[in-house]
């Protein structure tokens, strides 16, 4: 993959990520993590346990559900801390390219959500959303092994969500919404002139941002008053990221041009089943369906050729594939003050190893949460969740500095393997106003 390719395809990764600096723990850049409640569960019951108002970003019908509720504001905070150590399977390999066999690329971020509800009339309720739902931040040494293939990527987005709920009767609500987001991207990674030795590289950065739109819907059904079930449909939407690319030394054609690049953002459907046995345990289900086969490519088109050869498109294709989060919970109401969760779920990654890209080095995942919600006596307004989530990545396997300019100077290819985890910790206030 040539350099311009691969900063093409990278920008929109980086720009699909969450709103502040964030790292992906969902499969490959999506972030889950929109709601401190359910991150105890692993969110099972996503759509269908109305728990309070985080859950509308997973289904806007649970806003109907709680009509009558008044005014309320939460805010989320998670940080997320992930690992991701690379290992190449040949040392030799690496030192052909003046670098160790060994690399961490994992960034620490903080993910703030904000959320806020109120009554319109008896049976119609208002929210706002302001979430992260994608983000991505990886960070390699400008002399690791495939530094041809990525350094350092920065992705975020900024979803504005407002919604509504409707309460049609005592077991049905339905609610719809729209969203505005804000994309932004910054990626680099390195140019041979010497692939022997690193201090002799160049240095291509690579950002751009987009605004797009879309709109999310839902339905909430209590089949009893035990068990209930929750569907809703977030639409994907489309980039167009604009921006510039500058390279640290000029080659001979100039340092700085600008350019555009396509990203669509996958479209997700969400099915959840809350069923509560008795006074104080609850069973929580899910399954999340995510078209991550829309990322099918990534093309770009630069003003001026600004690195000899590459010319001004470029196309990625990738063979991404449609995954699955299943996620099984509970939730054990202890007391009047206080409620405990647990869950557990298996992501699947859409990536494979024939497209496995450093800057996300996505396998499939599974996760082990627990948290709670504390309802202090003093101050019946406020309520705090929190959650713990520790995700074990399968090892995924990774060709890096595959590229023909290299081929070309008798560089072979280094084959490697990543080992990664990720840990989250969330937790939110709710004010009811």
């Amino acid at each position: 993959m040539h350099p311009t390719r691969r900063a093409v395809y990278l920008a929109p990764c980086l720009l699909a990520l969450g709103g502040a600096a964030t790292s992906a723990h969902g499969a490959a850049f999506q972030l889950q993590e929109q709601s401190a409640s359910l991150l105890g569960s692993a969110f099972a019951g996503r759509s269908a346990d109305a728990h309070d108002i985080s859950h509308t970003f997973f289904n806007p019908a649970t806003l109907g559900v709680h009509a009558g509720r008044g005014a309320e504001a939460e805010l989320v905070l998670s940080y997320i801390d992930p690992t991701f150590d690379f290992e190449a399977d040949d040392p030799q390999a690496a030192g052909a390219l003046g670098s160790d066999a060994s690399a961490s690329g994992g960034e620490s971020a903080l993910a703030p959500v904000f959320y806020a509800g109120f009554d319109l009339a008896p049976d119609l309720r208002a929210g706002l959303g302001i979430n992260v739902p994608y983000g991505l931040e990886t960070d390699y040494p400008e002399d690791w092994v495939g530094r041809y293939d990525a350094v350092n990527t920065d992705l975020v987005t900024v979803d504005i969500n407002p919604q509504l709920g409707w309460r049609v009767d005592e077991r049905l609500s339905v609610g719809f919404g729209v969203s505005a987001q804000y994309a932004d991207a910054t990626l680099s990674q390195m140019v041979s002139n010497n692939p022997s030795d690193p201090n002799d590289d160049n240095k291509l950065s690579v950002e751009g941002d987009d605004w797009s739109y879309g709109f999310n819907l839902g339905a909430h059904y209590a089949v009893t008053e035990a068990t209930q079930l929750g569907i809703a449909y977030r639409h994907g939407m489309s980039h167009t990221l604009s921006g510039d690319a500058e390279l640290s030394e000029d080659l001979g054609l100039g340092t700085e041009t600008g350019g555009e690049a396509d990203l669509d953002i996958p479209a997700s459907l969400n099915l959840g089943v809350s069923h509560r046995l008795d006074r104080q345990w609850t069973l929580l289900a899910d399954a999340t369906w995510t078209q991550w086969s829309d990322f099918d490519e990534l093309a770009i088109q630069f003003d001026d050729e600004i690195i000899p050869g590459q010319g001004t498109e470029s196309v990625d294709d990738y063979d991404w594939d449609d995954t699955w989060l299943l996620s099984l919970g509970t939730r054990f109401d202890l007391n009047e003050q206080w409620d405990l969760r647990a869950g557990v779920a298996y992501d699947q990654t859409p990536t494979g190893d024939s497209n496995r890209t450093p800057r996300i080095p996505d396998e499939d995942r599974t996760w082990l949460a627990v948290g709670g919600s504390w309802y202090p006596a003093a101050a019946e307004q406020l309520s705090v969740d929190f959650g713990y989530t520790y995700i074990w990545l399968d090892d995924a396997e990774i060709t890096v500095a595959d590229r023909e300019e290299l081929e070309a100077a008798g560089v072979d290819p280094v084959d490697g393997e990543y080992e990664s985890n990720v840990q989250i910790f969330a937790a939110s206030a709710n004010w009811r106003f």
